[in-house]
């Protein structure tokens, strides 16, 4: 198989890539016969993933050295381009929605990619296209700026990237100098963040009010693809997360500290649950993980085995490189790239486990005849990548000393009940900020400083100079770059949890909950792929109250 860093790069000809997605696109809508808009369709998938393929070579390239002129050049060209694909692949999903072979398709790809298909249609204007390409220009600025942060430190100027072990140290006075230090090299590009971010909130605001629609928070769920639930219903979410989960984290948060023996529980102490805890994980965790996937079934170690021949994978720490992870499929050559700021921390681990989640879904998902199929809604996505987070558990041995295990299996629970109300107050900010665009900079980050009170209650800062102004947030790069993404990660949480119960108390029943999941997502929206997997829906009434209690029950059971 090639190497991923053997695969040439081409610019795609985007005028003479139009021509032949418009022929195409016409024998699909003039089709007589079902046969012949099937075909048709086939040639016009073929065509997505060759623009895709492309895309996201170069987005790969660039993310792993934002400094490198070429890649940097095509990236630019990329995000002027992109607003012409997705009017190409607007004017296919209305094609698809009007077709009269539209139910004799659904059996070979499933009736989400038609629901999807309207959602997406109202998402496209021809009129929006020049918006686009400045939110683009926007968005990589604040890749760039953030990946080129430097941070000053006893030992000289070095990446921010490079800070991830001393942030993370067992020893508090080097955790509490080492944060500072980051919370300075944030602040020094605070002005500049809270200027892109008010240009994005603007841009879109101005799409949104093109293209007919309330505000970008309505335009969001329409990109996100959400056919099975709203507005509504995450608020109620949101609701029951603050009267049942957050009450349960503030007593969790209460007994760390006193188990700490801490005056004040500062954010840099919240992933340290005991006295002298420190995780002794590998830096070798790409050769650890062929035992992992090797012991967990036949798909996943056929999948492995292909990933690390074809070294579809960037792990290292260096200038340039973006922090931050993702796992992208580089569609023509069937194979997803794993990308990650690795670093041999306990969240560097999960953060492994999660992204080789995803990729095993694009994996499993290659021999689909339709590739467009795996484009499932990222609510379901992210189950595929949290759920492997807890589904390598009973193989941690290979990462860890077994002494540790249990240790990390209570932070990993804790850390993922903690998660729920962040993400909810990342939503419930997004939110906010997008149905009210006016909101100057400062405003923002009041209503973050009152979101932090509403749903981390017991979270406490040491300085003055960045996170205590309301700037957490900042951090956050689905904000800038991917809004409304983030409750699809709560959402998927509240299943993944679900997983791990029912594998804990069945493998062999967890596993195939899981690869149904996989196997239903794209084909099914996230409520009918939740009932056929056998999972309840995180909207339900009292499914927040009882994982939070099981996951409580099963921290105060672990061997720490």
């Amino acid at each position: 198989m090639i190497k991923f860093r053997d695969i040439p790069f081409l610019r795609l000809d985007m005028a003479a890539y139009r021509r032949h997605f418009e022929e195409e696109l016409a024998r699909f809508e003039t089709a007589e016969r079902f046969e012949e808009a099937y075909d048709a369709l086939l040639d016009l998938d073929t065509l997505m993933v060759k623009y895709q393929t492309m895309a996201t070579i170069c987005e790969i390239r660039n993310t792993m050295d934002v400094t490198d002129s070429f890649y940097k050049a095509e990236a630019a060209y990329c995000d002027a381009i992109r607003p012409e694909y997705d009017a190409l692949e607007n004017r296919l999903h209305q094609a698809l929605v009007k077709s009269p072979y539209r139910q004799r398709l659904a059996e070979y790809t499933g009736q989400e990619v038609f629901l999807r298909a309207e959602l997406k249609e109202r998402c496209f204007s021809p009129d929006i296209a020049a918006d686009l390409r400045e939110e683009n220009r926007l968005s990589a600025r604040y890749s760039e700026m953030t990946a080129t942060l430097m941070a000053d430190t006893d030992q000289g100027r070095v990446p921010l990237s490079g800070l991830g072990q001393k942030l993370v140290s067992e020893n508090r006075t080097e955790r509490s100098k080492y944060n500072k230090i980051a919370e300075e090299s944030w602040a020094g590009i605070g002005p500049e963040l809270d200027a892109v971010y008010d240009g994005l909130v603007k841009i879109r605001a101005k799409i949104a009010k093109k293209l007919g629609m309330d505000s970008y928070t309505q335009f969001g769920y329409c990109q996100m693809g959400r056919t099975s639930y709203g507005k509504e219903e995450v608020q109620a979410f949101r609701r029951a997360v603050k009267e049942k989960l957050v009450p349960v984290m503030t007593e969790i948060f209460a007994a760390q500290k006193a188990r700490l023996g801490v005056e004040t529980l500062f954010q840099y102490d919240e992933d340290f649950n005991f006295p002298g805890d420190q995780f002794t994980i590998t830096d070798q965790v790409v050769e650890a993980f062929h035992r992992i996937y090797g012991d967990m079934s036949k798909e996943t170690a056929v999948y492995y085995d292909e990933l690390t021949r074809g070294e579809y994978y960037d792990l290292s720490l260096r200038p340039g490189k973006i922090n931050g992870a993702y796992s992208n499929l580089v569609g023509r050559y069937n194979m997803p790239f794993i990308f990650e700021t690795y670093n041999a921390t306990f969240g560097a681990l999960k953060t492994f486990a999660h992204e080789t989640g995803h990729g095993f879904h694009s994996y499993l998902k290659r021999s689909e005849a339709f590739r467009f199929t795996e484009g499932c809604g990222s609510d379901l996505a992210e189950i595929h990548s949290m759920s492997m987070e807890f589904l390598v558990w009973p193989y941690l041995s290979a990462v860890m000393p077994e002494e540790q295990i249990g240790k990390y299996q209570y932070q990993h629970l804790k850390a993922a009940l903690a998660f729920i109300p962040y993400g909810c107050a990342v939503d419930e900010f997004q939110e906010t900020v997008y149905d009210r665009p006016e909101m100057t900079p400062p405003e923002r980050r009041q209503l973050w400083q009152k979101l932090e009170r509403e749903y981390m209650p017991a979270r406490c800062f040491e300085n003055q100079i960045f996170y205590s102004e309301g700037r957490f947030w900042q951090k956050q790069t689905h904000i800038y770059k991917w809004p409304f993404y983030y409750i699809d990660y709560v959402l998927a949480q509240a299943c993944a949890l679900q997983v791990h119960f029912l594998s804990a108390d069945n493998r062999e029943a967890g596993w195939q909950c899981y690869m149904d999941i996989l196997r239903f997502s794209g084909k099914w929206g996230f409520a009918d792929t939740l009932q056929k997997a056998g999972l309840k829906s995180p909207f339900a009434a009292g499914v927040i109250e009882e994982l939070a209690q099981k996951a409580l029950a099963e921290m105060n059971r672990l061997k720490v």
